[in-house]
């Protein structure tokens, strides 16, 4: 701390003084020791305001495994790999024996997603595990800490490294860097595997494999995918340059289980490397003999298509087709994947609409075609938007024309199959829709949420359903839904939750398939990290999730609180395949049950990061400048302050009990 620094702690101590000398001679009752309880309460209160100005206490020198010295050791899953090539330890094995060299037998700081402390000898029984590996955690750690000088075991594969350069003078750390990485060591990987989430039995099935090298022997290796032990394709691919990826397609021919379901296939590359863990990656596709799901056609595109699809895509879990209208009989494929954007004959949209088990027309109007019109007429199951009168179209439900004017959705949810699912929808969020078409009511007919204009009057409904004679149908009955996606945050999971709960009542018992109201975000996750769990369109307290290994174990039995609208996470999983079990509750209903595969790769990112110079970032006069400016250890990183203090204020008011003072 500087002059001033002291200047400003003695000016406010002499507050502090004249206010305890006020208060004890003014304010308490007269009686013995006054004087003596003043002081000590001054003195309490001249450590508090040292400890806020944190002065900084000399130290003795920056020794290996001195207090003012920590050692940092990279933990993430880039350690196992080989220190260099023809050795057989692994980086972790170099970084430990040199850890303990420097630390002794103190504590090392060890870093990767989030830093922890492990004693020196026992780092050789921890195993790197993270999958992330961010310095900066660490050092802000030490820097608090109380070190002045950091020596960091890492082999490089920082991915934070711009960050730590730029915070790292302000920290005031001395940094030296062991690179545990040796040269030579050869990997070729398999950085990414591009796939649909469904196929088709019988028809070709394609796939995109990128991969990278560093160091690999040859110029060319063979990439397969398999089934279990068959292979269905394989491509002869050159290497890539190191940091560059080099992307294969591959194709072949997925044959269905009884009844559809989800298949296995794996992607490998043949022969071996430093690394086999990111020589093999796993992928799961829906495979059935007749694959219907969702058929979404748009005749007058807009933004609903762009938001409607994805979310039916993952609340339902069923694959969806979309197709928007260019002219009156060419249309483009919608969504992600290879196929978006691609163009489409008339015919394969009707045969996609035949083959489905939900139809979605969105801009349905008297220009659509008869085939449309008729469609919407006699669907099993059909979710319609339409556009502008609705009075000829022959819906189960007879809609007036569009009133124009903004329409704010109620707070107060309408009686229906889907209450408890809306229940939570922050109605005072969302965006007004427009053109909201009034309904003439009927038998059998329900609305999920009403809107009024202006919040003022009887509201209208902004969409109903009807069940009649085996039929399913939802229609909306205004226009813009899309804003409350395109707003974000809370507007955006109630537009999840409205959609989702209308399609999840629409394809109710029709396919197995759409019961997986709750899975996870990557059924072939990356290894590491924790699993992300959705369940969308559900309103529930909390989760209840069974993963058991292939042998029947039980690798996780747990019940997870739900957090951030229809996402929870879980610990992350050793590698291997599972399955799991997962149940919702409302308070003691339970309101989904789900169940399916799972996989968490042995490939990690982290295989395959690039090492970055660490050596020199506290370099330069900002750094030497930060090491003058912070030459000892903080106050507030000593025990005596806080013991001090807690004697202080229990002497003071022992000794007012005992004086008859309250």
């Amino acid at each position: 701390m500087d002059l001033l620094g002291w200047g400003l702690y003695a000016a406010a101590a002499v507050v502090a003084l004249a206010i305890v000398g006020y208060l004890y001679s003014r304010r308490e009752t007269p009686g013995r020791g006054r004087r003596l309880l003043a002081a000590l309460r001054w003195s309490a209160l001249a450590v508090l305001l040292l400890l806020l100005f944190d002065p900084e206490l000399p130290t003795t020198g920056l020794a290996a495994g001195g207090g003012g010295t920590r050692v940092l050791v990279d933990g993430s899953l880039s350690m196992l790999m080989p220190a260099r090539a023809g050795d057989s330890r692994t980086r972790w094995e170099a970084a430990v024996a040199e850890a303990r060299r420097l630390a002794g037998r103190g504590a090392v700081l060890v870093f990767g997603a989030e830093p922890r402390v492990i004693a020196a000898d026992s780092l050789a029984e921890a195993t790197p595990a993270a999958g992330a590996s961010r310095l900066f955690p660490a050092l802000r750690a030490a820097s608090e800490a109380g070190a002045r000088r950091v020596v960091i075991l890492t082999d490089g594969g920082v991915e934070d490294a711009p960050e730590v350069h730029r915070v790292l003078p302000s920290l005031g750390l001395e940094v030296d860097v062991v690179d545990v990485a040796g040269e030579g060591v050869a990997n070729r990987a398999i950085a990414e595997v591009e796939a649909p989430g469904w196929a088709e039995a019988g028809k070709s099935y394609g796939v995109e494999v990128g991969i990278t090298a560093v160091g690999a022997a040859g110029d060319s290796a063979t990439v397969s995918v398999r089934q279990g032990d068959e292979v269905l394709a394989s491509e002869r691919v050159a290497l890539p340059a190191a940091g560059r990826v080099t992307t294969v397609a591959l194709s072949f021919e997925p044959s269905a289980p009884d009844g559809g379901g989800l298949v296995r296939y794996e992607v490998a590359l043949e022969g071996d490397d430093a690394v086999a863990d990111d020589d093999v990656r796993s992928f799961y596709v829906y495979v059935d003999e007749k694959p219907a799901g969702v058929a979404l056609v748009s005749f007058r595109p807009d933004w609903e298509p762009r938001f409607l699809q994805p979310v039916l895509e993952q609340s339902l879990g069923l694959p969806v087709r979309g197709f928007l209208r260019a002219q009156a009989d060419r249309y483009i494929r919608s969504g992600v994947g290879e196929e978006a954007g691609r163009p489409a004959t008339e015919a394969e949209v009707r045969r996609a609409i035949g083959q489905a088990d939900l139809v979605v027309f969105h801009g349905l109007g008297a220009d659509a075609p008869a085939w449309a019109r008729e469609t919407a007429k006699t669907a099993k199951r059909i979710l319609v938007f339409p556009a502008g009168d609705a009075a000829g179209l022959g819906l189960p439900v007879s809609l007036a024309s569009p009133s124009p004017g903004e329409w704010y959705a109620s707070a107060e949810i309408p009686a229906s199959p889907v209450a408890s699912l809306l229940a939570s929808v922050p109605a005072d969020v969302l965006p007004p829709l427009s053109d909201l078409r009034p309904v003439a009511s009927g038998a059998g007919v329900w609305a999920p949420l009403e809107a009024s204009r202006g919040r003022r009057g009887a509201g209208l409904p902004i969409a109903v359903a009807v069940e009649r004679e085996g039929r399913r149908t939802v229609v909306a009955t205004a226009d813009g839904y899309w804003r409350w996606a395109f707003r974000g945050g809370e507007a955006r999971q109630a537009y999840r939750r409205l959609w989702a709960s209308l399609g999840g009542w629409l394809v109710e018992d029709q396919r197995s398939v759409a019961s997986g109201a709750i899975r996870p975000v990557e059924r072939a996750a990356p290894r590491g990290e924790p699993l992300r769990w959705v369940a969308p369109g559900l309103e529930a307290d909390s989760v209840a999730i069974r993963i058991a290994a292939e042998d029947g174990t039980a690798a996780v039995d747990t019940v997870v609180a739900r957090v951030r609208g229809d996402t929870l996470v879980t610990e992350p999983l050793a590698p291997g395949h599972y399955r799991y079990e997962a149940r919702a509750f409302a308070g003691d209903k339970e309101v989904a049950r789900a169940d399916g595969p799972l996989t968490v790769e042995r490939y990690s990112p982290e295989f395959a990061r690039p090492s970055v110079a660490v050596t020199g970032m506290a370099g330069g006069a900002a750094g030497a400048e930060a090491l003058r400016r912070l030459p000892g250890t903080p106050l507030h990183t000593t025990p005596w302050p806080y013991l001090l203090l807690v004697l202080l204020v229990s002497t003071e008011w022992t000794l007012r009990r005992r004086w008859g003072l309250r």
